[in-house]
């Protein structure tokens, strides 16, 4: 079978260790319990939340994420509108209340990716 890719991991919000398991609960990013996360990966049983306050880092990500979708609007917006400084804003605000499901998984999946590695040689220890 094919490795996944980092990329592919995070996009899918994959377990980092084996890239298999669910990392949430729920596949739908706007499901009412969107941020519920497993204890465990259903796969290598690694466990997500390695210790408390751990996903604090991932607002970091979160922000990160939410500033690099703002900036092009922004520039696209004054560009090609007649739109003033605070309309804008409120447009921004407007897509990033819509997108913080999706920001909230993607800043929790890349900040799990940064702490833990892709273990290449687990199937082969599940399979001893």
């Amino acid at each position: 079978m094919a490795e996944v890719s980092l990329i592919k991991s995070i996009l899918t919000c994959k377990c980092p260790r084996c890239r298999k398991g669910r990392v949430f609960k729920h596949k739908n990013p706007y499901h009412r319990k969107f941020g519920q996360i497993e204890e465990k990966c259903s796969v290598c049983n690694f466990v997500y939340e390695m210790e408390q306050g751990f996903w604090y880092g991932a607002m970091y990500f979160s922000y990160a994420f939410g500033v690099l979708i703002s900036i092009p609007i922004v520039i696209l917006l004054l560009l090609k509108t007649d739109l003033e400084i605070f309309q804008i804003t409120g447009v921004i605000f407007c897509v990033l209340v819509v997108l913080s499901p999706i920001l909230f998984r993607y800043s929790r999946s890349a900040w799990l990716h940064v702490f833990v590695w892709h273990d290449k040689n687990l199937p082969e220890k599940n399979s001893d």
